[in-house]
């Protein structure tokens, strides 16, 4: 009993005060855009792709604006695996402004924004304004819920210090106890 408890408390202690933090779980990551962010365009592409470097799960949000500022996606966008695709309007030339909303495969919201420019005008990297953002979405409160989270590795590394304390001294009593 005593020689668990040799083992536990400092075992304890180390947890209590921070061990080597184990590397935080990623989200996921925009790998690559078509178009791509910058990119110059003779005319506007069917479809806009983002690639991730993990599975995306539904719903996702994508918003293209027009440079004039009105919507240039159409129809809902689709996910296969970790690409997401939406289909996209014909538009005029200017600065097109595409901003993302997915959700990854460990449930955290991610988000972006990037911009391209179709013709020759100059490429706008503040972008046209929004007519609509992925957060304004009717269902973007679903995939906010869904950045709850949960505990952040601190959290996790205080309450199993906090636990292995306990343990080591309620395992300190009993062996402190005398036989009766």
């Amino acid at each position: 009993m005593t020689r668990l408890l040799r083992v536990l408390a400092p075992l304890a202690l180390l947890a209590a005060v921070g061990l080597p933090a184990a590397p935080a779980w990623a989200h996921a990551a925009l790998v690559s855009s078509d178009p791509a962010d910058g990119q110059r365009l003779s005319a506007l592409p069917g479809t806009a792709t983002l690639t991730f470097n993990e599975e995306i799960s539904p719903p996702s949000y994508v918003v293209v604006t027009a440079p004039d500022g009105s919507r240039a996606d159409r129809g809902e966008p689709r996910v296969d695996g970790s690409t997401v695709t939406v289909d996209l309007a014909k538009g005029e030339e200017g600065t097109y402004a595409l901003a993302f909303r997915v959700i990854s495969a460990d449930g955290h919201p991610v988000t972006g924004r990037l911009t391209f420019v179709v013709g020759d005008g100059p490429l706008d990297t503040t972008g046209p304004t929004l007519a609509a953002t992925p957060a304004d979405s009717p269902t973007s409160a679903r995939a906010a819920a869904a950045d709850g989270g949960g505990p952040g590795l601190g959290t996790v590394q205080i309450a199993v210090g906090a636990g292995l304390l306990a343990a080591a001294g309620l395992l300190w009593v009993l062996a402190r106890r005398r036989p009766r």
